[in-house]
């Protein structure tokens, strides 16, 4: 059966990384899979398997969404998919169009908690009376998490009986190889991953920071935030590195004194369950979408209020202080990765919904 997978950019953040696991391990016995991206940045060749054809729609017209519609189309008349599978909204709304005027049996996959998302674009209102009525059109939709299934439900008035739960799964045997790979020369220090962009709230992680001298910040990811949050690191005599969007992050997170996530929303957390995956203890706000289904707060890590500078402060130091705290949450987060996201269960649920 041959897949088309289509995707913004398959180089990036943790939505990119689970495709590129099902690009890789899904059965080729029973797929061919293909992938269109929207944006070509030349690496590809690093996380998709070379026999997998990847297809470059990348348009400087404007409105973009416009002619990728029409090229997508295009894309799809030529290969003659059996199914497409999109992963986000906006790749979503495309491929949903193109699905239907191609007659094209399509699936969609919602990655983010897409009520917040949609509020940070322009035409909002709009934006969400379109996915409302698109996504209504699909016969299957995945939601990475169960707080993501309940927004799409409410939010947009999608019937539950159309939405299927797939949560991210990591490959635990690559990210212990990887994890020793290289050394880094830094010592004492929280980490956080992920785009420096307004909705990963780094720049509260910075005051919390403030508070915490004793340690650096280290934030993996790019972004057009990145001279902003150096200038308030600097004002605020923060110890703030930033070594950019890493192929490996692994060895940066074993060294780790603590993970934390201070997002405003989530759809599910990739970043946790590599932290988790890499034995560092996680602290993490309690925001919109899935990172509460991960974590179990004083099980598998530390749940705190979104905006409360007080108690994420105090629950680093708790982490700084108690080893023995440490301890439980670093073999409870392994177990609970191990036992319900790995790589294995995710892939064959994806399997699955395609057949």
């Amino acid at each position: 059966m041959k897949i088309l997978f289509v995707i913004y950019s398959i180089y990036g953040g943790g939505a990119e990384k689970q495709m590129q696991y099902i690009l890789e391990y899904i059965d080729r016995k029973m797929f061919e899979p293909h992938l269109c991206v929207f944006d070509l940045t030349g690496k590809e060749n690093e996380v998709v398997p070379e026999e997998i054809p990847v297809y470059d729609l990348s348009t400087n017209l404007r409105p973009a969404s416009f002619f990728l519609i029409f090229k997508l189309m295009k894309l799809i008349k030529k290969i003659k998919p059996h199914k497409i599978l999109s992963f986000m909204w906006g790749a979503n709304l495309i491929s949903i169009l193109a699905g239907i005027l191609t007659k094209t049996e399509f699936l969609i996959s919602e990655r983010t908690f897409s009520e917040v998302d949609i509020k940070g674009y322009f035409l909002s209102k709009l934006r969400k009376k379109i996915v409302s009525l698109l996504y209504r059109k699909a016969e299957k939709m995945i939601a990475v998490s169960y707080n993501v299934k309940k927004n799409l439900c409410k939010y947009f008035d999608i019937p539950k009986r159309k939405i299927r739960v797939i949560s991210n799964g990591v490959d635990l045997k690559k990210i212990e190889k990887l994890k020793s790979e290289y050394e880094i020369n830094l010592q004492n220090y929280l980490l956080a991953c992920g785009g420096l962009h307004k909705w990963k709230n780094y720049d509260f992680l910075i005051e919390v920071m403030a508070e915490l001298k004793s340690l650096s910040l280290v934030i993996l990811g790019d972004g057009p935030l990145k001279k902003h949050l150096k200038q308030k690191a600097e004002s605020l005599g923060v110890n703030l590195i930033l070594p950019g969007y890493i192929n490996n992050p692994y060895p940066y997170f074993k060294k780790a004194k603590v993970f934390a996530l201070t997002s405003l929303y989530e759809g599910f957390p990739n970043v946790v369950l590599e932290a988790m995956a890499c034995g560092v203890p996680v602290v993490s706000v309690d925001c919109p979408g899935g990172v509460n289904e991960i974590i179990e707060n004083g099980k598998t890590g530390l749940l705190v209020p979104s905006g409360d500078k007080k108690a994420l402060t105090s629950a680093v130091i708790k982490l700084l202080e108690n080893k023995n705290l440490c301890k439980i949450l670093t073999e409870n987060g392994y177990r609970k990765v191990k036992e319900e996201f790995t790589l294995d269960r995710m892939i064959k649920s994806y399997e699955d919904v395609l057949k």
